[in-house]
């Protein structure tokens, strides 16, 4: 089932059989983010997280050039092309830009970058706070903002040392360089890169593999992750504890998951050859399987 979607002029969304695909829609313009880009992702991620039929979401850019390359160029010009910088005006451009990009990292559902092409500033930023980077071989990514004389602004210094660790992150934002795919991949940026003509193929049947797994546990399991960063051992366990409860007392996947395993398990025990279960070896001990999550 297609749902009907908003004629949005910067972005596309496209959502269907479990999946959200959210494009940027500027090619032209290397897929450059603007505020009305902003507005946009912003309707689109409420539009994903209050619809219970998209189940993964996939961010990527239109184009072969580029995922995105980071802010329009006449927006920078603006800010930047005076005797001072316009801090003020710059101010607002970054609150709205966190407010996409906190937007998309707290979507309940997991999500997705499939980066085809360069992916810089902006684009990383959004990147990095993706649950996980499907990226094309030809494709590079990174922060590439110093040799400009920048920093990051949306969450590039807290999300890229999570996901790489304090030396290599730091190395990397400092440096401003490129990564190629295979080095993302080596870093823990990415989780696998392919060839481009392929791209899409493999991204959609990993979320295909995600949106088909049954019922809420996967909103819950995300919650329990990203609600237990930055904190002890403890409390990281009690979060994971009550997002366990809350899909047991909302959900009726466990019960529907555990019978359908316990039917699995009668079937193959009625297949089987009778002195095949009681030979040693082989893992099958009566109780094991009929014992989910703990």
């Amino acid at each position: 089932m297609t749902a009907t979607e908003p004629a949005y002029e910067t972005i596309l969304l496209d959502r269907a059989d479990g999946i959200a695909w959210v494009t940027l829609n500027r090619p032209e313009r290397l897929n450059a983010t603007t505020e009305q880009m902003h507005h946009e992702l912003l309707d689109a991620f409420a539009r994903v997280a209050e619809d219970g039929s998209s189940r993964v979401l996939v961010l990527t850019g239109a184009g072969d050039r580029a995922f995105c390359i980071g802010s329009e160029l006449g927006f920078l010009t603006e800010v930047l092309d005076g005797e001072e910088a316009d801090s003020d005006l710059f101010a607002a451009y970054l609150e709205r830009l966190n407010r996409v990009v906190f937007a998309l990292e707290r979507l309940p559902v997991p999500t997705i970058a499939m980066v085809q092409a360069r992916a810089r500033a902006s684009g990383f930023e959004m990147v990095v706070a993706c649950d996980f980077v499907l990226v094309a071989e030809e494709a590079a990514i990174g922060d590439v903002h110093t040799p400009y004389g920048h920093m990051p602004g949306a969450g590039a210094t807290h999300r890229t040392v999570r996901k790489m660790g304090l030396q290599p992150a730091m190395e990397l934002l400092m440096t401003g360089r490129w990564l190629s795919a295979a080095e993302a991949v080596d870093k823990g940026l990415a989780l696998r890169a392919v060839p481009r003509d392929r791209l899409r193929e493999e991204t959609t049947g990993f979320a295909r593999t995600l949106a088909d797994v049954p019922g809420d546990c996967l909103r819950h399991l995300k919650a329990a992750v990203m609600g237990g960063l930055g904190r002890t051992v403890e409390e990281a366990v009690e979060r994971e504890t009550a997002e366990y409860l809350a899909l047991l007392r909302s959900s009726t996947g466990p019960v529907d998951g555990f019978r359908a395993g316990q039917r699995e398990r009668a079937r193959r025990r009625s297949e089987a050859v009778p002195d095949a279960e009681a030979a040693p070896g082989t893992g099958d001990a009566p109780d094991a399987e009929a014992v989910p999550g703990s």
